[in-house]
């Protein structure tokens, strides 16, 4: 028979009292424990206290246990999401790095492939220039002889216009014109005389063999003057150089200029009515 212990308290005092659990805890094991349990709280040695014991043991063993797959999941959950992020940050910082070595040195490719191209267009850009120039000084010197040859021919079919070059010349030079003596080419003053033209008091023609025919030269006093039709002429080429011989990249070019309309504006420059 269990034999029971009566505690007897003093008036005043009193004894801590411990209530059992309403919940059984839950222990992780296998169900022989749970059985072995049951047997040792059917035995008439069995001690609550040791018992209470024994299940918070195994219930912070059960919690430890917890607690350690826990952190074992955790860091397999970390690891492995650590690691597809550094997958993806190698990854893109890759790409990045791999996208700029490979333009650099497809930049430094396409310099050392077009860098002969630059030269020999540069060398066919010098060879085309040069050629443009040559063809200019070619339309200068074809259009001065046509003009001159345009000039002779007017001044053979009308030597009056030797005079017509005399008045003009003699209105922009300085001082007076009290005096003038004027060089003729011989076959020009004989053309002339021919006209027997109705000259000023104070001109004198004389024939200069020196001359070129519509070569004419005025002397003064004051001052003296070429009145030629060859000295407007090379004014009017020096004029017309100037448009063709600039840059083509200037505002006009040698087709901006027609050799037929510079012969014509030298002739009426030369040859006034």
């Amino acid at each position: 028979m269990r034999s029971v212990k009566v505690m007897r308290l003093n008036p005043g005092e009193y004894r801590s009292h411990r209530f059992p659990p309403m919940v059984k805890p839950v222990v992780q094991g296998s169900d022989d424990a749970s059985q072995d349990l049951n047997h040792q709280a059917e035995d008439p040695q069995f001690n609550p206290q040791e018992h209470q014991a024994a299940l918070q043991k195994r219930l912070e063993e059960g919690f430890q246990q917890g607690l350690q797959h826990g952190h074992e999941e955790g860091l397999r959950q970390g690891v492995e999401q650590g690691r597809q992020q550094g997958f993806n940050l190698g990854q893109q910082d890759g790409f990045q790095q791999g996208y700029a070595k490979g333009e650099s040195q497809g930049r430094e490719k396409y310099e050392s492939v077009i860098a002969p191209l630059h030269t020999l267009q540069a060398q066919i850009q010098q060879w085309q220039d040069e050629r443009e120039h040559a063809q200019r000084e070619q339309v200068c010197s074809l259009v001065q002889k046509v003009a001159q040859q345009v000039i002779r021919a007017e001044l053979t079919l009308m030597p009056q216009q030797i005079l017509a070059l005399v008045d003009e010349t003699l209105d922009s030079m300085p001082g007076n014109s009290d005096k003038v003596v004027i060089h003729l080419n011989p076959q020009d003053l004989e053309r002339i005389n021919n006209l027997n033209p109705t000259l000023h008091p104070s001109w004198k023609l004389v024939a200069d063999k020196e001359m070129p025919i519509g070569g004419v030269q005025l002397v003064t006093d004051q001052a003296e003057a070429d009145a030629s039709s060859d000295a407007r002429l090379e004014a009017c080429m020096e004029t017309l150089r100037e448009h063709l011989l600039e840059s083509t990249t200037g505002p006009q070019t040698a087709t901006d200029v027609k050799p037929e309309e510079t012969a014509a504006e030298a002739h009426v420059e030369a040859v006034s009515e």
